[in-house]
């Protein structure tokens, strides 16, 4: 892209120092101090505390993008060693010994190898992270994960209404949660994913309803509100964090051909432009919604979408990462607790006392998207591999 130097510079700064984060903080073990949460990376982590949140399904599958868009951009074997013992941990959350049970064969946990339940909007983050690594590697054990993952899915996630569920007990369907909010569209990514990944057409039959589910949460003006009103997602009922929503519409768009799918991203870019006020009280919001428009002005070609991105970015998420000296663990990641603050540290934290994966993943992808690496990561296109031999 025709960015200036200096700012190419900065970007590559900082997605890099935020996949030295993930490759720095992992958990590795060595005889005789072994773990079986090797491989795990950081939930959150309150900066006055040493003891991080270790990270969960969807945590390890946005780890992987991170690490594997550094690898794609610089060649360095560290990123992809670090995305591949990401993976190694999914798999003790994946399981393949209830062949009689089709509630839990190939479910991915939710936490720890022991939960007892999933969310597959967070277990499908999990999955795409398998299918990046098939992508990288050509290894089709990744594939072969991904695929019954995919039909554990359609057995299970779906509700009687037509959406997906929030959450799906793996022993009791009773506690079965009911439909999921607006982002569990985001399973779109994954099965167009498949679809790129295996040729299969038959991947693609549940990406209409999942996107066309999103057509009720607009509003006339272009704007995508909320019901839920969740802290990490909205505030006031408008959707701030759209968790991946409009680029899996972007997605849809892209494989069907559909030009509906990307009008209605149109409208709502052009709300952003016109709309949005900055800095978002959602600090996880600003660099979600920066994905979204660099998806965006490449599938449009206008760069106004672009260059709204890059400001916001650099004014206000980028002063976000933490530099060396600030905490150990922290190094390289980026502010942000959009959740409650009490649930992982005192009553009365600031947001910006905590680092978090949610909010350093999307600031690294969009820095990796301004850089080229466009990617599936979060991404509407790029199957195809744009990795170098070779530092650059």
């Amino acid at each position: 892209m025709d960015l200036p130097a200096d700012l190419q510079l900065r970007l590559r700064t900082a997605l890099l120092a935020a996949a030295d984060w993930f490759v720095t903080s992992q958990v590795r073990t060595e005889k005789p101090h072994w773990a079986a949460d090797e491989g795990r990376f950081i939930y959150t982590l309150y900066l006055k505390h040493d003891r991080p949140v270790r990270g969960l399904s969807w945590t390890q599958g946005r780890g992987i993008m991170v690490t594997l868009a550094a690898w794609e951009l610089t060649g360095r074997p560290e990123y992809l060693a670090c995305a591949r013992l990401a993976g190694e941990y999914i798999k003790s959350l994946q399981i393949y010994d209830c062949a009689d049970d089709p509630r839990r064969q190939y479910a991915i946990r939710e936490e720890v190898p022991t939960s007892d339940k999933s969310y597959p909007r967070d277990a499908l983050e999990a999955a795409l992270g398998f299918l990046f690594l098939f992508r990288a590697t050509g290894e089709r054990d990744y594939l072969r994960r991904v695929e019954h993952f995919a039909s554990w899915y359609e057995r299970n996630a779906w509700h009687p209404d037509g959406w997906p569920r929030g959450g799906v007990s793996l022993v009791d369907p009773a506690k079965d949660s009911g439909p999921g909010a607006f982002y569990q569209a985001v399973a779109g990514l994954l099965f167009v994913n498949l679809y790129r990944a295996t040729g299969h057409q038959a991947y693609l039959r549940n990406l209409r309803p999942l996107v066309d589910g999103v057509s009720r949460h607009f509003r006339a003006d272009g704007a995508m509100i909320d019901e839920y009103n969740e802290g990490h997602h909205s505030k006031d009922g408008v959707v701030q964090n759209d968790d991946g929503t409009m680029v899996t519409m972007l997605a849809a768009h892209r494989v069907t051909g559909d030009a509906t799918y990307l009008d209605a991203c149109l409208r709502y870019g052009d709300w952003i432009l016109a709309n949005q006020k900055l800095p978002l009280p959602t600090i996880s919001g600003l660099p979600s919604i920066c994905c979204f428009l660099i998806e965006l002005s490449a599938a449009s070609g206008q760069t106004k979408y672009r260059d709204w991105a890059v400001t916001a970015l650099v004014q206000h998420t980028l002063p976000l990462q933490v530099p060396a000296g600030v905490h150990p663990l922290a190094t390289g990641a980026f502010r942000g607790e959009d959740e409650p603050t009490e649930y992982y540290g005192p009553a009365g934290s600031a947001k910006t006392d905590f680092v978090t994966t949610r909010v350093t993943c999307y600031a690294a992808l969009a820095c990796a998207k301004l850089l080229g690496i466009m990617g599936p990561y979060y991404g509407a296109d790029g199957w195809e591999l744009n990795r170098k031999t070779g530092d650059r």
